[in-house]
């Protein structure tokens, strides 16, 4: 299996069990190499999830993709986020000038993606935890393929 990571990824992930390729992918930030155009998957840091979450523009531009990978046929919407749901409360939401950013509101915003998007919102805790995630889903994907291949 060999994972491709976009571009535009800053700190790529690590993952032990395979070999990793850089590539520009067209919506998201991991794929299997073969599949790119068919399914990937979000990494989010915790104040990158919640700045896509909290800002407008920002919001327009998730929902944005999304619907990208929506009209690509994506089968499944998967955003990994490195960090546990509990630390959404305990973020420093100070940036916010406005003061009505909180952890009720990013909530909220996830319960949008999730139930009108389908989104799956992975908590994996760690950019450690999310390396493990993303590879864990993405082999999935690559046994559908597989069986896909021999039926």
């Amino acid at each position: 299996m060999l994972i491709r990571i976009d571009t535009r990824e800053q700190c790529p992930l690590a993952f032990e069990h395979c070999a990793t390729v850089r590539g520009t992918i067209p919506t998201f930030d991991y794929s299997l190499d073969s599949d790119f155009l068919s399914f990937a998957i979000e990494r989010k840091s915790l104040p990158d999830l919640i700045q896509s979450l909290a800002i407008q523009k920002n919001y327009i531009r998730e929902l944005n993709k999304i619907r990208r990978a929506l009209a690509a046929g994506f089968p499944r919407l998967f955003y990994v986020v490195e960090a546990n749901r509990e630390d959404i409360d305990h973020f420093n939401y100070s940036v916010f000038a406005s003061g009505r950013i909180g952890p009720a509101f990013i909530f909220h915003q996830l319960s949008e993606l999730e139930y009108h998007y389908d989104v799956h919102v992975v908590f994996s805790g760690d950019s450690i935890g999310a390396a493990r995630d993303i590879y864990r889903l993405l082999k999935r994907r690559a046994e559908d393929l597989k069986a896909q291949e021999d039926a």
